[in-house]
């Protein structure tokens, strides 16, 4: 029987299907813990105090006993900041160029 009679007929089985791919997709990007597994390592580590080069996502990597790595947008312009419990420790690497909405020519706030 073609596949997508069958999900035509009982349009709950493609829903459960749809359902079950999303969320294999959310629980093999969560093992991640947004942290450094396949991450580029050869890139240029930031730390606190040096200004964003480009809008992104960073990833965060804390002192080993702090906390795990993950991922913050940061906005070029700004400072890399100082984490309240690694403090200057804790260092910033691009994961991700992503432009800031309202830096897009089509979102720009006027003055």
């Amino acid at each position: 029987m073609d596949t997508t009679f069958r999900m035509a007929q009982n349009p709950e089985r493609r829903f459960k299907k749809l359902s079950h791919r999303k969320l294999q997709i959310h629980h093999s990007c969560a093992s991640r813990g947004g942290g450094g597994r396949h991450r580029n390592t050869s890139l240029p580590l930031y730390k606190p105090g040096d200004a964003v080069p480009e809008s992104g996502i960073y990833e965060v990597i804390h002192d080993a006993d702090h906390r795990q790595a993950h991922d913050a947008v940061m906005i070029v312009g700004n400072t890399f900041p100082t984490c309240e419990t690694c403090e200057a420790r804790v260092r910033f690497r691009i994961v991700r160029t992503a432009p800031y909405i309202f830096q897009d020519q089509d979102f720009e706030e006027l003055p």
